[in-house]
């Protein structure tokens, strides 16, 4: 019964070319397989080469093809903690019950939760999620803090420079967030969007 879609995700963790549209054109009833693989409501055995990172990695793909697909299934079954690979998810559904999962994970006591959460949140209209993005500007951590600036930068360019410009002085700035700062700035006063990646 399940053995298309089962082949499908198997290209997905294999890294396969065309795995991704295998998986995408298995509709809401694939998304729902890996939902139930991934959260360990159902067992397979299924015939992947995939091993250690390149499985989890493989899966975490899955994952994310999955939640793509069918949203509402993906945001039905975040119950309880909430991993790296979820928050990182939901970045790409602008949905308020997404945007308040990330709000929470903006405010875990883990800075890599926090940090992915202020970077997933960029891409959210809600008003919430700017409340959350404009705290995070004061977080502890200046890894935090330098996702927050990097989402004003973007939809507020002039705020940026300013933001940008007070990090810089930051006596306990790492070498590679100074580096990512100068670059951003180079950016922002040629009145230019900072590209996604810095190279």
């Amino acid at each position: 019964m399940n053995e298309g879609v089962d082949a499908a995700i198997v290209k997905v963790l294999d890294w396969e070319p065309d795995g991704e549209q295998a998986l995408i054109a298995a509709g809401p009833a694939g998304a729902e397989r890996v939902f139930d693989l991934y959260y360990g409501r159902a067992k397979a055995s299924l015939d992947t080469k995939a091993r250690g990172r390149d499985l989890v990695d493989g899966w975490s793909a899955a994952l994310h093809i999955a939640a793509t697909v069918a949203p509402e299934a993906f945001l039905a079954r975040l119950k309880g903690d909430v991993g790296i690979t979820e928050v990182v998810i939901l970045g790409g559904i602008d949905d308020p019950r997404a945007t308040a999962v990330l709000c929470e994970q903006a405010a875990h006591e883990d800075y890599v939760h926090r940090y992915n959460a202020v970077k997933a949140l960029a891409g959210h209209s809600n008003p919430k999620a700017r409340e959350a993005i404009e705290s995070a500007l004061g977080d502890r951590d200046l890894v935090v803090r330098s996702a927050a600036i990097r989402a004003v930068a973007d939809t507020d360019p002039d705020r940026g420079v300013t933001l940008y410009e007070a990090f810089l002085r930051e006596p306990d700035l790492t070498p590679l967030l100074r580096q990512e700062s100068q670059w951003a700035l180079s950016y922002l006063r040629k009145h230019s969007r900072i590209p996604k990646r810095p190279w």
